[in-house]
């Protein structure tokens, strides 16, 4: 019996989504919240709450689509740029047939090992497009598609009432 090759999945060979743990020791983790008159300051600090709550490692970002950090939660300084840049790639290689990202929020899912990752388009009222990348283990990927898809939802109301 022989098994097929399986070619890795192109967002795996920068290393996790989060900081490696040889560099977490030496390099701090971002926190960085919007302003606090930000109308989705709130949304991001509930999910934070919710990030600390998990067992695992976890990690979010809020970017918009080309990749300029709006909102940093446990990544280093040094993987942000990576990670949105990374999250642009893997919406892109979407597959077809979903909501129009320009119109309605659409999420992309990843899995590496036990990490999960899920990537919301969240729309924006000026015809932007943000990015919100989330990663947890500890958690199904089912529940955590859900849980960032309503964020990504309530941030895009968020952003068409301000």
């Amino acid at each position: 019996m022989t098994a097929e090759l399986v070619t890795p999945h192109i967002l795996a060979r920068g290393g996790s989504w989060i900081g490696r743990s040889s560099r977490r020791g030496r390099e701090p983790l971002l926190e960085q919240s919007p302003r606090p008159d930000s109308p989705v300051a709130g949304l991001w600090a509930s999910l934070v709450e919710v990030l600390a709550a998990i067992d695992g490692p976890s990690s979010a970002l809020l970017a918009t689509a080309d990749g300029d950090a709006l909102a940093v939660h446990g990544l280093a300084r040094a993987d942000v740029a990576r990670v949105a840049r990374q999250s642009r790639a893997a919406f892109a290689a979407r597959t077809p047939g979903g909501p129009d990202p320009d119109h309605a929020v659409d999420t992309v899912e990843l899995t590496l090992g036990l990490l999960h990752t899920v990537i919301a388009s969240v729309p924006s009222p000026e015809g932007q497009r943000h990015l919100l990348t989330v990663t947890a283990q500890g958690v199904s990927v089912q529940v955590l598609e859900a849980w960032t898809r309503r964020l990504a939802d309530d941030i895009h109301q968020a952003l068409s009432t301000a």
